[in-house]
């Protein structure tokens, strides 16, 4: 019974320019069911829209679960002094731990958020090109990411490699560094990518920039993630490293939250309109009897648990609308020139190949 007086008077302490823990448990799961809200918000979304998971979706679900145990780590860690300029012994041992433990489960939660991302925008991707530039790029950052995360597992001498406040680790300074230059690299990358994405699809400026902006917000992940290197590179072990680092922890948990929200953004229900407006040719489908509704209701035209030929549904679709007198009057009233009608084989060919992506992913 003598700890948990203990235990409560540690969370309940003033913060102080000399004691920080109350205020890094605070952020800690403020932050951590900001990103929680927001993941469970954006699969709500693409569920009812798409009525299935897709693969990125997966991804996404084992980012959030190493997300959420990163934070754990940390509450263990600030809930035992860290941030305080004075510890025991024995709360230093136990910060030791928790700081190791989050610092072994950053490094898959950044990469999956990647990789969830990077699987995305492929099974959306038209061009050849395009799909493999970020299949590479999934590549890189799965061997990247299980490297680093076994990097950082050993970072200390064997058999307390947890005793990440000592001279007996590597240089953890430049162990970071580089990772996180890679890591904002791969992001610079996946909003180059969301360009590409939507550059040579014929689409209204608005709705790319609808696309664009969707994983422009990728930008205030490399921000914080400069941020903690800032203030992570210069915490040493000879100076009060249990103090020292909180702010880098906060740093941390900001960029894990905000890698994990903004990788939600893309879900939302005007980008998928978006994309399939310009790449489905949204106009021409209607015309042929294939809404945008429909096609959301049916798992882009899912039918009755397998996938339909997409060059049947049109060829269904132009058989059930005969030409007659009417139909043409109506569309030389709608303003339909005939440029548009003659580029419809094109269109049909886009949509196959489309969902042909998916359909492998």
């Amino acid at each position: 019974m003598g700890s948990y007086p203990h235990l409560i008077q540690g969370r309940l302490a003033y913060i102080t320019p000399d004691s920080q823990a109350t205020g890094v448990s605070i952020a800690t799961w403020f932050l951590a069911t900001t990103f929680l809200i927001m993941y469970l918000s954006g699969q709500t979304v693409k569920y009812l829209m798409l009525q299935r998971f897709r693969l990125d979706d997966y991804f996404m679900l084992l980012a959030t679960i190493f997300s959420f145990g990163l934070s754990v780590s940390y509450s263990i860690a600030a809930s035992n002094g860290l941030g305080n300029r004075t510890v025991s012994s024995e709360q230093m041992s136990t910060i030791q731990k928790a700081y190791y433990a989050a610092d072994v489960l950053y490094v898959p939660s950044v990469c999956l958020v990647k990789i969830s991302l990077l699987v995305f925008i492929r099974q959306i991707a038209i061009e050849t090109r395009l799909s493999r530039f970020v299949l590479s790029l999934v590549g890189f950052t799965a061997v990247g990411g299980v490297a680093a995360t076994l990097a950082a597992a050993f970072q200390c001498q064997t058999p307390t490699t947890w005793e990440i406040f000592t001279p007996k680790c590597f240089n953890q300074s430049g162990f970071w560094v580089g990772f996180g230059v890679i890591d904002m690299l791969t992001d610079v990358s996946i909003v180059v990518a969301s360009v590409v994405l939507v550059w040579n699809v014929q689409l209204a400026f608005s709705r790319k920039a609808v696309v664009v902006a969707c994983f422009a917000p990728q930008i205030l992940v490399i921000i914080t993630a400069a941020c903690r290197l800032a203030y992570l590179v210069p915490v040493t072990s000879y100076d009060n490293p249990a103090f020292r680092s909180w702010i880098a922890v906060v740093c941390t948990e900001v960029q894990v939250c905000l890698s994990v929200s903004t990788a939600c953004i893309p879900g939302v229900k005007p980008l998928f309109e978006a994309i399939e407006a310009g790449v489905w040719q949204s106009d021409e489908l209607r015309r042929r009897g294939l809404s945008l509704d429909n096609l959301h209701s049916r798992g882009y035209l899912k039918n009755t648990g397998s996938w339909m030929e997409l060059s049947d549904a049109v060829s269904n679709s132009r058989t059930n609308m005969a030409p007659s007198a009417a139909s043409r009057n109506i569309d030389s009233r709608e303003g339909v020139d005939q440029a548009s009608i003659q580029s419809s084989s094109q269109v049909d060919r886009d949509y196959v190949r489309r969902a042909s992506i998916q359909e492998h992913v």
